[in-house]
């Protein structure tokens, strides 16, 4: 009984421990988060067929992780600035795409893009370093500016088309602390490569087949800032772009370009628009192995040894993009934009909303309302494993207001649990052999006179002591229990008073009930024991009220506590039915 009564305290704590923590999880409130990633435990249209085998392995809890599902490609286009970072500076351009993106899991994904694009460049500043290039020295009068004045501002229009494809890493969709549909923004990084075809021309000559005369532009001591020169240029120039570049294949094997191989790199900022739609504001570089994407290559060095510049060309494509995920209803939304955390936290604050419904005992027995058979029991009670109030003597009045909670079954009893006793003789009457004995006589324990007129009052056994606020008998006052029990095993009709006390420290009514475990618990020890029968043991209590050592101080003091111990005690005397009515 012991251990089952210190199991079902430590039990009692820990269902109030998860309860207090059942108030930071409100179960009433509580909703599932059902992320579409949970969808495919239950719909294994979004399985592929190389997954089924893992998919039912995870259903049978075989495996830990379930499956990648078929995820949707997102397809879309973009615009923007193209710009070409050389030796002539930019005046920028424009580009148009097409990309299709699928997710090969939730962090990398590949891309393909189709890109074209025209951008122009234009130098405010006169070049001198014409000599080795082939098309401002050539023998056509028209171009050879090298010969005429030797001054050219290097400009260029090139057009480019490219094909690419990247593997894209997404770098914060996968997040600890945020469920992934309430992430709007996706930061990701590629690289990649590929190749392009471009054709550069210049703008040499004007509508009449004449070079323009831009030595008096570089001449003129008006012109010798950025705003002031690049406005006489347009002046003069028409923008034909009609001069083939250097570096442009007299025969052009491919659409009239030259061809190179590229290297791609880029970053980005995806937007959730809707579960169908993304925006994408991006940066592309792409990095040629060629040094004429605007025209020129040469350093400004005078004279006739110039050299090639120490750098090949790249061009920017800055652009925003609007993408739409295709791959019918069967496919969740690519996986770049989902978090297989969303399953895992999901499934375990499911669990933890499950535990807490499974644990919650509301009228806080010990015994939790799944398994509590009463689940209004009073504040107090002691109860069974299944949470049923307890009644252990059967006697209509449960164990926490029976004031004798061991009386023998069958004997009829008062509210308090206590038998009937008629005459007041102190045996029930069930037991009593004598229904009208006289109330001043002293009886055995069948209720017949032993002593008439009294008698046995004065007859007291040992008392036994506890400790500070505590109930449970003390091994040391065995012996004394022992004796006690032997003189009624010597005296098999003879009755005894119990009488619990306390100190007078606490409140009345804590000592009062403390008195009658402690008496209590001094009647079931000889009972259980010894054997003795319970009807023999009258009990009572008296609390703090009759102090052996009386004037103490009603709280802590080390002085004392030795004069304090003999007031906490259970007092046992022969029953006397003269005085004890």
């Amino acid at each position: 009984m012991r251990k089952i009564y210190f199991l079902t305290l430590i039990l009692s704590l820990g269902l109030s421990s998860l309860q207090s923590q059942a108030q930071v999880y409100d179960t009433a409130a509580y909703k599932p988060i059902l992320p579409l990633y949970r969808d495919v435990l239950g719909d294994t249209t979004v399985i592929s067929k190389r997954s089924m085998p893992q998919q039912k392995q995870f259903e049978k809890g075989q495996y830990i992780f379930p499956p990648k599902p078929k995820n949707k490609w997102e397809i879309a286009i973009n615009g923007g600035g193209l710009f070409v970072s050389g030796d002539v500076a930019t005046k920028g351009g424009y580009g148009l795409g097409l990309e299709v993106r699928k997710a090969l899991g939730y962090a990398v994904s590949i891309k393909g893009q189709i890109l074209h694009g025209s951008t122009k460049g234009l130098n405010w500043q006169g070049s001198t370093g014409l000599a080795n290039n082939p098309v401002l020295t050539s023998a056509s009068p028209a171009t050879n500016y090298y010969s005429n004045g030797g001054i050219f501002y290097y400009n260029y229009k090139t057009d480019i088309d490219e094909i690419n494809l990247q593997a894209v890493l997404t770098i914060n969709n996968i997040g600890y602390h945020k469920v992934a549909r309430e992430r709007k923004v996706n930061l990701y990084g590629g690289i990649g490569g590929g190749a392009m075809i471009y054709r550069t021309n210049m703008n040499a000559l004007d509508e009449n087949g004449n070079r323009y005369d831009f030595v008096s532009i570089f001449t003129n001591g008006a012109y010798t800032d950025r705003k002031s020169t690049t406005a006489a240029l347009k002046n003069i120039m028409d923008g034909s772009y009609e001069t083939i570049a250097e570096g442009q294949p007299d025969q052009p094997k491919f659409f009239e370009r030259v061809t190179k191989p590229v290297i791609t790199g880029s970053i980005g900022l995806g937007f959730h628009l809707s579960r169908k739609l993304q925006l994408t504001i991006s940066e592309k570089i792409s990095i040629t192995n060629d040094d004429l994407l605007d025209a020129q290559r040469w350093q400004e060095h005078p004279g006739l040894d110039p050299v090639l510049t120490g750098n090949f060309d790249t061009y920017h494509f800055i652009s925003a993009s609007i993408g739409y995920f295709i791959g019918g209803k069967k496919r969740v939304e690519p996986l770049y934009w989902q978090n297989p955390n969303d399953y895992t936290y999901d499934a375990i604050q499911t669990l933890i909303k499950k535990n807490v419904d499974d644990l919650v005992d509301t009228d806080d027995d010990g015994v939790v309302n799944k398994l509590d058979q009463e689940p209004d029991t009073e504040p107090g009670a002691v109860v069974n494993t299944h949470g049923v109030t307890q009644d252990s003597d059967k006697d209509g009045v449960v164990d926490a207001k029976d004031k004798d909670p061991y009386s023998p079954m069958g004997a009829k009893v008062d509210g308090d649990g206590i038998p009937a006793d008629g005459d007041k003789d102190g045996v029930p009457d069930y037991q009593d052999k004598e229904a009208n004995t006289n109330p001043s006589g002293l009886v055995d324990a069948n209720g017949k006179t032993i002593l008439p007129g009294g008698g046995g009052g004065y007859w007291f056994l040992p008392m036994i002591f506890y400790d500070l606020d505590k109930d449970y008998i003390k091994p040391e006052m065995f012996e004394r229990m022992k004796y006690i029990s032997t003189v009624m095993k010597m005296y098999p009709d003879l009755k005894i008073v119990a009488t619990g006390h306390t100190d007078i420290r606490a409140s009345n009514k804590y000592n009062d009930d403390l008195s009658v475990r402690r008496v209590n618990n001094a009647k079931k020890h000889l009972s259980e024991v010894y054997g003795i029968d319970a009807s023999r043991i009258i009990t009572g209590q008296k609390g703090e009220t009759e102090n052996l050592i009386k004037g103490l101080p009603d709280g802590y003091n080390a002085q004392f506590e030795g004069q304090q111990y003999y007031n906490r005690r259970v007092e046992f005397r022969v029953f006397d039915s003269k005085t004890d009515k």
